[in-house]
This record gives C-alpha cells, sequence and structure tokens, in this order.
C-alpha cells in the first residue's frame, strides 16, 4: 500500500468522507427524504391555504363584478353579535331623545316589530342627547353597532338621524358593508315607526326594497396566501437542512469522531469540504424540488419569473 501525501492525501481523505457522509444519509432515511422533500409539504400547505381562501373569497362580492345586484327587502336590525369585531356585553342599537315620550314609544315599536326578532330590552341603551352618545361610543368602543338619534319638532315633525361606522370590515374573506347591513336596517325602522306614530296607525304598511348599485369588483385582486405566508414557509424549508446538518455535526462532535479522525491525520480541510459539498448537493437537490413543486401547483411566482433565478434565488437562500 502506498502512503500518499499532500493533495493525493487529501483526495483521498475527501473521498473517504463524502461516502461516509453518503453512507450515513442511507442510514438515515427518513431525515434526508425529511431535507429533500420537505419542500412539497409546505407548497401543500400553502396551496390547501390559498384555496380556502379562494372558496371563503367566493361567497363575498367585493371580488366580484355585480351587474344585478340581489334585492334586499326590508332587512332586520340584526343582533349586535353579527358584527365581525365586538366586544361583549353589546347592544344592538343606542338612541338619544329619552326626553320624549312619543320617541320612547318609536323606539318600544322599533323593538317590538323587528322583523323576525324581537329586540330585548337588555339589547337597547337609551341617552338623552347625541352628545352623550358620542362620550358613551368612546368609553365602549365596538360594543354596537350604530345609533339613532331623534328630536321631537312639533306635533307632526320628529326628525332623526343614523350614526354608524361607516368603515367596512374584512374578516376571512367576507366583507362586512356597514350600509347595508346595520345602517338601512335602521333608517327603514325609524321612518316604519314615525311615520305609524304620526299617522296613528300601528298596523301601517311600510316595506321597502334595496339594491346596491350595478359596480365593478371592490378588490380587483384577491390576497394570495403565497405573498401573505410564503416567506415564512420558505423560512421554515431552509431551515431544515441547516438543522439536520448541526445535528450531525453536534452527533459527531459528542461521540468524539472528529477528534479521533484528527489524531488519525485527517485534514480539517478534508473534513469541511466533504460536509461542504453533501449538504451543498442536498440544498441543490432540495431547492430545485420546491422550484418544481411551485410550479407543479402553479403559483405565480413560480410560474411567471425565470425558473434560472427563482432556483438560484432559494439556492443561495438556503446555502
Amino acid at each position: 500500500m502506498i502512503l500518499q501525501q499532500g493533495l493525493p492525501l487529501l483526495y483521498q481523505q475527501f473521498t473517504a468522507l463524502f461516502k461516509k457522509n453518503l453512507l450515513l444519509s442511507w442510514r438515515n432515511k427518513r431525515s434526508t427524504c425529511l431535507q429533500l422533500f420537505s419542500s412539497f409539504f409546505f407548497i401543500l400547505v400553502i396551496f390547501c391555504i390559498e384555496e380556502a381562501m379562494k372558496a371563503s373569497e367566493a361567497s363575498s362580492s367585493a371580488y366580484k363584478n355585480v351587474t344585478d345586484p340581489m334585492l334586499l327587502f326590508s332587512p332586520p336590525i340584526l343582533p349586535c353579535e353579527d358584527k365581525f369585531f365586538v366586544k361583549l356585553p353589546c347592544y344592538d342599537f343606542v338612541w338619544s331623545g329619552n326626553n320624549s315620550r312619543r320617541v320612547t314609544d318609536i323606539v318600544s315599536a322599533i323593538m317590538a316589530n323587528n322583523p323576525g326578532r324581537p329586540i330585548p330590552t337588555n339589547k337597547v341603551q337609551s341617552f338623552k342627547g347625541p352628545e352623550e352618545v358620542d362620550a358613551w361610543f368612546m368609553s365602549h368602543p365596538l360594543q354596537v353597532p350604530g345609533a339613532l338619534h331623534f328630536a321631537e319638532r312639533n306635533a307632526t315633525v320628529v326628525s332623526y338621524g343614523v350614526q354608524t361606522n361607516s368603515s367596512s370590515e374584512e374578516k376571512r374573506g367576507r366583507i362586512e358593508d356597514p350600509t347595508f347591513k346595520f345602517l338601512i336596517p335602521l333608517q327603514i325602522a325609524a321612518e316604519r315607526e314615525i311615520a305609524r306614530s304620526l299617522i296613528g296607525d300601528p298596523k301601517f304598511g311600510w316595506s321597502f326594497g334595496f339594491k346596491e348599485f350595478a359596480r365593478p369588483a371592490i378588490i380587483g385582486e384577491a390576497i394570495s396566501a403565497l405573498k401573505v405566508m410564503g416567506p415564512i414557509f420558505f423560512l421554515a424549508f431552509s431551515m431544515f437542512g441547516f438543522v439536520l446538518q448541526l445535528g450531525s455535526l453536534v452527533t459527531e462532535k459528542e461521540l468524539k469522531l472528529r477528534q479521533a479522525m484528527t489524531m488519525m491525520g485527517v485534514f480539517d480541510t478534508a473534513y469541511w469540504l466533504s460536509w461542504l459539498i453533501w449538504e451543498g448537493l442536498l440544498t441543490f437537490v432540495s431547492s430545485l424540488f420546491l422550484v418544481l413543486f411551485g410550479m407543479i401547483f402553479q403559483f405565480d411566482f413560480f410560474l411567471k419569473n425565470s425558473f434560472f433565478v427563482v432556483f438560484l434565488l432559494f439556492l443561495l437562500f438556503s446555502v
């Protein structure tokens, strides 16, 4: 047997150490497959989340061109719990003008004649004037969707105003329109009971239908799950190789294998070069799989950008 030295010895040691890494990876198939194919599971999770978001957004008209809006006929005042964001205990509505007997009777009729659901007294708050309502709003945020302000001008005139938050809310792809959900029901109820009070006929018919204007989509493009959660998932994907490699290095150090190899004359250069080449090869393959799986699942990020640029991005990031 011819003893090697210099570069031939370095190459011989590198070859042996590289085969050692290959053999260890073959024996530990689970971690190797996890490192190579973890991208599939991350891409699959993002795909499932995106499909769930699309299914949720499909029920919202904010993402659609509305050419023939649905008729909204005499909508009731909804329970405050139906609001997307609310603090409990909450109230269906609050009102001002409780110093007037007629206004009090009008509000009682609004509560009793609410279509489909009489409003209980503990779900309504009364105040003397709008200033008190504003002060209550400031100290009790998110506890009521709207307010009615009444003023009895004379025996034949009762004026009113509706106060709601006009900001639209979004939750899980659904848009909450405060105009049609809260403002219009309060407006219809107030006008109906004011008219009945002034006419003196509690059964006077008062029915209206409403439609929103035909319009294009309010939100032109749905939020992509890849844009929102992609960076986190890609970071987790890149961490897999690092964690597994670190575990292997720590294991060799704990078992004093590296110390033993150093005592037997193994060059540090050969040792670290074998790890660098082997992990670089695994990173190359896993990054390639990530891009391919992204294209298979039809994500625009992978389809509309250069394959080489995207692959190089993930390869360098993982390295």
